[in-house]
C-alpha cells in the first residue's frame, strides 16, 4: 500500500535549537526522494528565522506545516503555568487544565513568537494530566482547590482513601467501543470521567481560537489503551480537532511509550489483573493493536497512528522490521505519523516505507 506520511521533526526546546538549517533541509531532501509526505509537524523552537526557511521549504513543494506546541508541561519556555497539585499535595511537573491562565499562557506565548508565521496549524501537545510514569500520586491528576471545585459532584475524600490504600476500585471497569474505560465503581467512574471533561473542555477552547485565526488544529494522544486514564475522552477530543494522531509507540522505553506506561500502571497496584485481563496477549499483541484500532475508527476526526522511526539507543530499538510490521498493522490508514524525529530516521527504516 502507498501511504501519505506526516513527518514530525523535533527542531528544539523554544529556547534551543537541535539542528541547523543546512542539516534539516539535507536530510528532507533525501527523504523526499524517497517518499510521499503530506504535512510536517515541526517545533518547537522559537527561532523564527529558522521557522520561516522551514516554512518557505515545506510550502514550495507543497506541504503543509503545523506547529507542534505542548500546553500542560512546562518546557524550559517563558510561561508561569499554574502546575497540577497531586493527592498528596505535592506539586507535579504537569500544569493544571482548568486554570484559565494556564489557557491564556499557551495563547499569549503563541501570539508572540508563531502568530506571524505562516503555520497551516497548529498540533496540541501533552494535552493531559499526568500519567503514572510522572508518579503514583501525580498520576490521578490535579486536587487544587480550582479543580476541586469542578469536581462537586465527586466524593473527594472518598477518592483519596481509595489511592492512598492502592485500592482495586481504581482498576475494576470495561472498555466501550470508544476507548472510555467505565469504572464499576460509580465515584470511581465520575471522577474520571469529569477528569476527561475538564481535558476536553480545554481542547475545546484552545481548538476554537486557533480555528478562529484559520489554521487546522491536531491534537497528540496515548495509545487507546491509555488515553482515557490520562484524562483522553478519544470520541470527545476527536469533535474539536481536525485529527488525532494516536502515539502507538511499541519499541520506547519511556513515558508515554505504550509498554513503559501501562507497566508502570501495573506496577501501582498488587493485583493488577482488573485491569490487565483485557490484554490477554499483552499490550503490544497483533491483537491488542488492531483491538486499540477498532477504538478510533468510528471519530469524528481523520485518525492518523503515529509510529517509532527514531532509533535511540537505551531508549527506541525500533527497526526497520518492526517498522514494516506496524505498517501492517496499520494498514487501513492512508496517513502514518511517522514519529518523533524524522532527523533520526536511518536509511535502513527508510528503504521500508
Amino acid at each position: 500500500m502507498s501511504y501519505q506520511y506526516t513527518l514530525q521533526l523535533h527542531s528544539g526546546s523554544f529556547q534551543k535549537s537541535n539542528y541547523t538549517w543546512e542539516e534539516i533541509k539535507a536530510k528532507c531532501e533525501h527523504i523526499l526522494a524517497h517518499i510521499q509526505v503530506k504535512q510536517m509537524i515541526i517545533g518547537w523552537n522559537s527561532d523564527p528565522v529558522l521557522n520561516q526557511k522551514l516554512l518557505d521549504y515545506f510550502h514550495e513543494k507543497g506541504i503543509r506545516v503545523l506547529l507542534w506546541f505542548p500546553l500542560l508541561l512546562q518546557e524550559n519556555d517563558e510561561r508561569e503555568l499554574k502546575k497540577m497539585i497531586a493527592c498528596d499535595d505535592s506539586e507535579s511537573d504537569f500544569c493544571c487544565p482548568t486554570h484559565l491562565h494556564n489557557a491564556h499562557a499557551c495563547i499569549a506565548l503563541y501570539e508572540k513568537y508563531f502568530a506571524k508565521l505562516p503555520f497551516d496549524g497548529v498540533f496540541l501537545d501533552k494535552i493531559r494530566y499526568a500519567s503514572f510514569s510522572q508518579g503514583y500520586e501525580a498520576g490521578f491528576g490535579c486536587f487544587c482547590e480550582e479543580c476541586k471545585k469542578q469536581m462537586h459532584s465527586v466524593d473527594i475524600d472518598y477518592i483519596k482513601t481509595l489511592i492512598e490504600t492502592h485500592d482495586l476500585r481504581l482498576l475494576r471497569g470495561e472498555y466501550d467501543r470508544y476507548g472510555r474505560y467505565h469504572f464499576a465503581d460509580s465515584q470511581v467512574n465520575a471522577f474520571y470521567k469529569r477528569r476527561a471533561q475538564l481535558i476536553s473542555d480545554l481542547v475545546f477552547k484552545l481548538a476554537a481560537y486557533f480555528n478562529s485565526r484559520k489554521l487546522i488544529v491536531g491534537a497528540d494522544l496515548f495509545a487507546p489503551i491509555l488515553a482515557y486514564h490520562v484524562g483522553q475522552n478519544i470520541k470527545e477530543i476527536a469533535k474539536y480537532v481536525d485529527f488525532i494522531k494516536p502515539m502507538m509507540y511499541t519499541h520506547t522505553n519511556a513515558p508515554a511509550a505504550i509498554p513503559y506506561e501501562y507497566n508502570v500502571y501495573l506496577r501501582n497496584f498488587e493485583h493488577a489483573e482488573p485491569f490487565s485481563k483485557h490484554f490477554p496477549g499483552g499490550p503490544l499483541s497483533n491483537k491488542s493493536l488492531r483491538y486499540q484500532m477498532d477504538f478510533i475508527k468510528n471519530v469524528p476526526a481523520t485518525v492518523i497512528p503515529g509510529i517509532e522511526i527514531n532509533p535511540i539507543s537505551g531508549v527506541c530499538d525500533v527497526n526497520a522490521d518492526s517498522v514494516k510490521e506496524h505498517l501492517r498493522i496499520f494498514n487501513e490508514f492512508q496517513n502514518i505519523a511517522l514519529c518523533w524525529d524524522v532527523m533520526r530516521m536511518d536509511d535502513a527504516i527508510l528503504t521500508v516505507l
